[in-house]
Parts: structure tokens; sequence; C-alpha cells
């Protein structure tokens, strides 16, 4: 009689489920940012970039601290690095844009005295329409942004002086246009200082575009 072995069966142990730590705190670090933009789109609070970056930043070293004893979290450790970088840098940043709102914005002037003291944002593209503006007098506009495009749109045959400056990026000053690291350019319509209506334009960026076109 031959007797048949049962071939013996090896179970590996089940091993425990590990949460994915660093993914659910870069997705809670970024619900916290998308939070942040819509109550401040919304005109709830007024938030910098500067602002929204360092809340994100205390929550990841927050993580990081609470966690520290599981394992290193490499992933966590580079997301706090990333994000402490970028709060630096719209901290020392020599530009007001930082101090603005997040999106895309169009402001339209028609007259002097719709033009504010300036106007700031902070990321996204800032439209300021002056194509129909009626001036008969001397007037300024200042005007930036951390990181995106800024552009001005001014009236044909108005006399426009315009100073403006990037950190990175390019500056188009109707058909002059440079681009590159620090960059400025300055631009002065002929018998700019002999007229009675004329219009000085203060433009800055931090990374990203300037441009002052003809509407």
């Amino acid at each position: 009689m031959t007797l048949t072995e049962k071939p013996t069966t090896v179970e590996t142990p089940v091993q425990p489920r590990r949460h994915p730590v660093a993914q659910l705190v870069a997705g809670g670090v970024i619900l916290i940012i998308g939070i942040l933009w819509l109550v401040e789109r919304l005109g709830w609070v007024d938030l910098s970039v500067t602002a929204v970056l360092g809340i994100a930043t205390m929550v990841t070293g927050i993580a990081l601290m609470i966690l520290a004893r599981e394992s290193a979290h490499v992933g966590l450790i580079i997301l706090g690095t990333v994000l402490g970088l970028f709060a630096t840098l719209t901290a020392l940043a020599p530009f007001e844009g930082f101090q603005g709102g997040i999106g895309d914005r169009t402001i339209v002037i028609d007259s002097v005295d719709e033009i504010s003291a300036d106007y700031n944002l902070a990321m996204g593209k800032l439209v300021i329409d002056l194509s129909n503006l009626d001036l008969d007098q001397m007037a300024r506009l200042d005007a930036s942004v951390g990181t995106g495009e800024l552009i001005v749109e001014v009236p044909d045959g108005l006399d426009v002086a315009v100073e403006a400056r990037a950190g990175a990026g390019q500056i188009a000053i109707f058909d002059q246009v440079i681009d590159g690291v620090g960059v400025e350019n300055s631009y002065e319509t002929p018998g700019y200082d002999d007229a009675s209506a004329r219009l000085h334009l203060d433009l800055e960026v931090f990374t990203g575009r300037v441009e002052v076109r003809n509407g």
C-alpha cells in the first residue's frame, strides 16, 4: 500500500498594513491650502501666500514631531523642507506682491478717482484695464504680482512713464521685450515731462511676466 504524503503548507504571517502617513499628511496640507485659498477668495479673510505656506509648513512640522518615533518619513521631511524654503523666499522677497491674494483678477479703471494706492496679487494673473481711462492730470499707479503675470492696458496716445522690475522672468513694454534674472526696464513717451495728462506706472513681479500694452 502506497502512502501519499500531503504537501506541507507554510503559512506566511500577515503583515500589518502600514498607513501611508506621508501621503495622508501631504493630502491634508493640500486640503488646508485649498481651504485657505477658498476663504480668501470669498473675502472672509485676507491672507498672503507667506501666511498660507507658513501654516502648511507648521502642520507638516507638527506631523513629523508626532510621528518621529515610528520612522524617518523621508517624504514628510522633503515636503516640509520645500514648504519652508518657499515660505522663506516669499517672506524675504523685496516685492509686495506676496501680500495680495491668489487667483486671476481683472480690474477696470475709467477715471483717475478709481485708481487706488496700489494693487497686489500674490499668485495668478492680474490685468489692469486702463484702456478707457479719462485722464486730465498726472496720475500714478503701482502694481505687483508675486508669481504669475501682470498686464496693464493703457489708452492709445496717452503719455506714459513705466518703471518695471522682475526678479526672474520677462518684461514687455509695448515692443520692448527683455527677460532674465533681476531684470529692470524703463520707458517714457516723448514729451512726457511736458504733458498735463500723464500716467506713471510702477510695476513688478517676483517671478513671472510684466506687460504694458495699448488696450
